[in-house]
């Protein structure tokens, strides 16, 4: 976490109504700072009417800020792995977050799909804990790679899209510890005429990304993440994603990385 005195990112501003503190990209200061004023910002958004709702490790909403118009999605920071039950929503300090934001930002930078990181918010909770509240871009019209595939199979755009994402990563030495079938979005996959050009794969939640990689490492070691999180749902929840698919897809992404 970067310490209460260390400035934030180019482009980015702290702000605050205490004891509720946030790091936020400077277009989207006014209206953080306007919601933390009466409340955390995952629960403004859960109250909005028309806000979209998304499932994961807890639910999140797509909304639109108030001010700005930025349509953003905003997630409460929890755990994962096999402490979560116990470790749950507390944090020391910002957590992960500005890493997230530090990831984000570079990946952007090497043309590496992923929402833009609009920023943090932290929130005292006893104890010297903090709970974080986590907002980016809304991808309008996106859906993860496992309900794209669970609704119409491992189509070829659908491949070449997600392959496309894999090699941005390898080329920029980029491996994501974390890449499943739920940390893949998919804009453009429903398009009549999508194909390479019509869909695109974005990686999100990008906070335990790491640079440095060799370009053949960091392809091999992604394709192996996702190649694992696809079988683990085909057998837990009978995804359609077979040794098939998955072999085109390795296929497709090493040559468009070459």
């Amino acid at each position: 976490m970067t310490s209460e005195g260390d400035a934030p990112p180019a482009g980015y501003v702290r702000v605050g109504v205490a004891p509720r503190q946030a790091v936020v990209r400077e277009r989207e200061a006014n209206d953080v700072r306007a919601v933390l004023t009466a409340k955390t910002l995952h629960e403004w958004a859960s109250q909005v009417s028309n806000a979209n709702f998304y499932t994961g490790r807890a639910p999140a909403y797509g909304v639109a800020l108030p001010s700005s118009g930025t349509r953003v999605v905003v997630r409460h920071a929890r755990h994962g792995g096999l402490l979560a039950p116990l470790t749950g929503d507390l944090f020391a300090g910002a957590g992960r977050a500005p890493h997230e934001l530090a990831m984000s930002t570079r990946l952007s930078a090497a043309r590496v799909p992923t929402p833009a990181f609009i920023g943090y918010a932290v929130y005292p909770a006893g104890f010297g804990l903090t709970r974080i509240d986590v907002l980016v871009e809304e991808i309008m019209g996106a859906r993860d790679l496992a309900n794209v595939v669970r609704d119409g199979g491992v189509t070829p755009h659908v491949i070449d899209a997600t392959a496309g994402l894999l090699a941005a990563l390898a080329r920029a030495g980029a491996r994501h510890e974390d890449l499943n079938v739920k940390n893949v979005l998919i804009a453009g996959a429903a398009a009549p005429d999508a194909g390479a050009a019509g869909a695109t794969a974005w990686a999100i939640d990008v906070d335990r990304v790491s640079f440095g990689h060799p370009r053949v490492r960091a392809m091999e070691a992604n394709l192996a993440r996702l190649a694992r999180s696809a079988r683990k749902w085909r057998r837990g929840r009978e995804l359609p994603f077979s040794d098939a698919d998955i072999l085109a897809l390795s296929r497709r992404a090493r040559e468009l990385a070459a």
